[in-house]
């Protein structure tokens, strides 16, 4: 971190560079600071607000100023938000999308502006100048594999009732978790998936939908949940319906859900929930602010960094790997 300031302070001295009018926008000045807008489209789901967490470690360490939007879950104010940001004359735009395509036009707006365009933790059906994302196909297909292993264990064969509660629609993330999600039961014929619903990324929505299913099905053996929210929400509908019995003992309805949020590690320590796929928002974040940090200077973008995944159980959260990885939502109230 020191090395970067220092080299930053020695940038501001220097004479405007063609690079750096490439890099920072037509008539940007070396001297003038860096202005990065954040597009997200929600903070009800503790993984995103984890994003704006990463963000705002990493304006502080780079110096970057960090301009945040919240398009509360609607696409349509999301390519409003990223309007928004283009007329506020920002360098670079990062994009955590609710539609992976239906941001598209905006994203060409800040093209056509001049403004480098970044999908943060998701992808984008547009071209962007880089993608900084764990990989959602893998996350799924790890996340599956754990339930495989779960109905293994109790029936002695890769066979029982499943239920899939999806992310949400229109969500790059939620297609590519649900594309692991098949791609691994589609490995078992004897493996049933009784329900699927839109769980919307969000914990009461699942739990609505679960309780649904729960009423319909008298027999499940375990749940895939597209996110930890998700995951926290169908525990609840589980316990509510007064079918929770825990981890590891007989009558236990296994559930597994993706990015290791807060409530959702809580749970799988207090023997509630059996598994997450985490990734790290934080990090992630962080990361991204000091790659536009790079890029102001001079570096080119990376055109894909695929984030890590980490499997957590109640056997491995202690582990020195989980905590070489980190626990992100250790580190947030």
């Amino acid at each position: 971190m020191n090395s970067r300031k220092k080299g930053l302070q020695v940038l501001a001295m220097m004479a405007v560079t063609s690079l750096a009018l490439t890099a920072c926008g037509e008539g940007k000045a070396d001297d003038e600071t860096i202005k990065v807008g954040y597009s997200g489209y929600t903070l009800t789901n503790p993984f995103f607000a984890g994003l704006v967490e990463g963000l705002e470690r990493g304006a502080e360490e780079t110096d970057l100023e960090l301009v945040t939007t919240n398009a509360q879950e609607d696409p349509d104010q999301q390519h409003t938000d990223v309007t928004n940001l283009i007329n506020q004359g920002v360098d670079y735009i990062a994009i955590n999308p609710a539609d992976g395509q239906a941001i598209g036009p905006a994203v060409q707006e800040a093209k056509e502006a001049g403004i480098p365009v970044i999908a943060l933790a998701d992808t984008i059906e547009a071209e962007v100048d880089m993608t900084i994302s764990q990989n959602h196909v893998d996350a799924g297909e790890m996340a599956t594999r754990e339930l495989v292993t779960f109905l293994e264990d109790k029936n002695g064969d890769p066979e029982g009732k499943v239920v899939n509660i999806q992310g949400m629609a229109g969500s790059p993330a939620a297609s590519g978790r649900e594309e692991g999600f098949q791609n691994v039961i589609s490995e078992y014929p004897d493996i049933d998936v009784v329900a699927t619903a839109d769980g919307g990324w969000d914990t009461s929505v699942s739990n609505t939908v679960m309780s649904d299913i729960l009423q319909a099905n008298s027999d499940i053996d375990a749940v895939f949940a597209a996110n930890g929210a998700q995951a926290v929400g169908v525990s609840r509908a589980i316990e509510a319906a007064d079918r929770f019995v825990p981890v590891g003992e007989d009558g236990h309805i296994f559930v597994v859900g993706i990015d290791a949020p807060k409530p959702a590690v809580e749970n799988i320590r207090a023997g509630i929930q059996d598994a997450e796929v985490s990734q790290q928002p934080i990090a992630m974040a962080e990361e991204m602010m000091r790659i536009v940090e790079k890029h102001a200077n001079g570096e080119e973008f990376e055109e894909n960094i695929e984030w890590p995944s980490q499997l957590l159980t109640a056997e491995n959260l202690d582990s020195e790997e989980v905590q070489e990885f980190g626990i992100w939502s250790d580190e947030v109230e």
